[in-house]
């Protein structure tokens, strides 16, 4: 499938060269598909995005868009003819306009913008409230103004920014269905800036994982899981145990060496014959409604903290894993 965004040999620092913010980053995004990108703070992800939209200028490398060269070290398209547009963590829209003068705002050309204006604003469900102002709306409203204003001009690549931290938990979990369900309807290709794990692996088509400016691992959501390449990778995807020299003697798994080891905690099982277990003394339960957490004390006194959903009875259990269920990573 031909993809819509290409991004070669992308660097970029600060403070003249002394900070490294993103380092030989290439990928490319195929047309109509979601990529989320994450990481810890100061990964990247920002400057990326920014690199993107235009927002800065890169050091070395190009991006492409739609076949079109818009960024080089000898050329620097201007945001606006980037054919991208952005939905911001704080929604940036304009308190003094109304939710259809905030989206006709953002169509630069046309002869009929009110039209496009409505048939967006129908599309993200807020017909009827085109006299509104943004102070009137939720916050979950507000966040479907800003969607419309984005995507009001068609463009080819949309970048949202942290799009649903400012929300609840509750009102996040609805609204980021129904944002994706909208974006996926347009086809336009999107670019999703998010913390959240859980929220890439719902929406997103694939997944681009950032660590001190550096690509480690683009993939789809099942593949990072199943698959990931780094101890870090892992630990994004999940509560993850490494199995250092410690815990390879209480679960008597001598493991080789100049390699790096883990398990996955939903890997862990109880009182349950494994290839790998040992005796656990039980320190202390968590009640987290469905699950438990339990802290242990494994027969050669390490210790150990994971959540379960088996019953558990006694002060006493056994914990272990399976060998096909290691993950292992070279040093």
């Amino acid at each position: 499938m031909q993809a819509t965004l290409n991004i070669s040999n992308l660097s970029k620092s600060y403070d003249q060269g002394k900070v490294k913010a993103l380092e030989n980053i290439s990928f490319h995004v195929r047309k109509g598909d979601i990529c989320a990108v994450v990481g810890e703070s100061g990964s990247g992800k920002t400057t990326l995005i920014r690199l993107i939209a235009g927002l800065e200028e890169l050091d070395t490398g190009e991006i492409f868009i739609e076949d079109n060269l818009v960024a080089s070290i000898k050329k620097n398209t201007a945001p606006e003819k980037r054919d991208v547009g952005m939905v911001f963590q704080e929604y940036a829209l304009f308190p003094h306009l109304t939710v259809l003068e905030n989206v006709v705002y953002g169509i630069k050309k046309s002869t009929s913008k009110k039209n496009i204006a409505i048939e967006t604003l129908n599309l993200v469900g807020l017909k009827g409230y085109e006299k509104r102002y943004p102070h009137e709306l939720s916050g979950g409203q507000q966040q479907r103004v800003a969607l419309a204003r984005a995507l009001a001009p068609k463009p080819s690549v949309l970048i949202l920014d942290e799009p649903f931290s400012n929300l609840d938990a509750m009102m996040r979990y609805h609204l980021r269905n129904e944002v994706f369900n909208i974006i996926k309807k347009t086809g336009v290709t999107a670019i999703f800036v998010t913390h959240d794990t859980q929220d890439a692996l719902a929406v997103a088509d694939e997944i681009l994982i950032l660590q001190h400016g550096k690509l480690v691992q683009k993939d789809e959501a099942s593949a990072l899981y199943k698959k990931p390449q780094s101890i870090y990778v892992a630990s994004l995807f999940g509560n993850t145990v490494q199995l250092n020299k410690g815990l390879q003697t209480a679960f008597k798994c001598p493991l080789k060496e100049n390699c790096c080891h883990a398990i996955r905690n939903e890997s862990l099982t109880v009182n349950q014959d494994c290839d790998y277990v040992s005796e656990a003394e039980i320190l202390k339960r968590t009640f987290l409604g469905t699950h438990s957490q339990l802290l242990l004390k494994l027969d050669n006194g390490e210790h150990l903290t994971v959540v379960t959903s088996e019953p558990v009875l006694g002060k006493t259990i056994k914990i272990g894993f399976n060998s096909n269920d290691l993950l292992a990573f070279d040093e």
